[in-house]
């Protein structure tokens, strides 16, 4: 038999923003089926069922879930997140923190207000960049951060000023980290870059948005079609396992070639 030990994340705890529903969602479950105790942040009230529902498919595996409400872009509402993982984490340490809340709306550049600027920025960098800092002094020697970037980040696909220009940053913010977290902390830091995804959000977007995205589609290499859930998730917890110590500071093309 195979040994699959190093993709084990039994007693593991982990933070997944954004985790009530879509990509964030099936990150949240995977990495609970894979024995890590997990973090269901949720952003808005409205969201809070679904992240409860989320919480209990994970805990029917057997681990360990917590539900807690936290904006991002709101530095004051950051520390809640990391006083949930702490609470269900059996070390007192935090192993996994992924990076998937993002604000992902679409603007032209001649569209653009200096409020859907800021919006974007608060949620998708400095968030990220003040809940890394709040987890640091608690994260594992060997954990692990992913940040959910997109394949706009390098692929210039109109209407995403703002949001390309985040996921950018995102990954930019991985590299610099590699670099600051490896050999001092023990901790890899890399980003997952997915092209359009069949969630929720997606199916909401924009009817011209959609259609001027067909043509994309329609050329993916992998296949003519949008990528699920379960195309990206996986390689997300491959990235939180020990078998990818030796990965860092890289960007994972899962967008079935149409970036790499």
């Amino acid at each position: 038999m195979r040994d699959f030990k190093g993709l084990d994340l039994s007693g593991k705890v982990a933070i997944v923003t954004g985790a009530s529903r879509g990509l964030g969602a099936g990150i949240a479950t995977l990495l609970g089926r894979r024995g890590a105790n997990v973090v269901v942040n949720y952003v808005s009230p409205g969201s809070k069922e679904r992240a409860e529902k989320v919480a209990s498919e994970i805990e029917a595996n057997g681990t360990k879930a917590i539900v807690c409400q936290a904006d991002m872009s709101k530095l004051d509402q950051i520390p809640r997140i990391v006083d949930a993982a702490l609470k269900i984490s059996p070390s007192g340490k935090i192993d996994i923190l992924i990076h998937n809340a993002a604000q992902g709306s679409e603007a032209n550049l001649v569209d653009t207000t200096e409020e859907f600027y800021t919006r974007h920025f608060d949620a998708n960098v400095k968030g990220p960049i003040f809940l890394t800092k709040a987890v640091e002094p608690h994260i594992a020697r060997g954990g692990r951060i992913v940040f959910i970037s997109s394949a706009g980040a390098r692929l210039g696909v109109a209407g995403q000023t703002v949001y390309a220009a985040t996921k950018a940053a995102n990954e930019a913010l991985a590299r610099v980290w590699a670099k600051e977290l490896g050999q001092s902390h023990g901790i890899t830091v890399n980003s997952v870059n997915p092209g359009p995804i069949a969630t929720d959000q997606w199916f909401q977007s924009d009817e011209q948005f959609l259609k001027d995205m067909q043509p994309l589609i329609d050329s993916t290499p992998a296949a003519a079609r949008v990528g699920e859930v379960d195309d990206i998730a996986p390689l997300v917890a491959f990235l939180c396992s020990d078998d990818a110590r030796w990965t860092t500071g890289s960007v994972l093309s899962a967008n079935g070639g149409l970036y790499n």
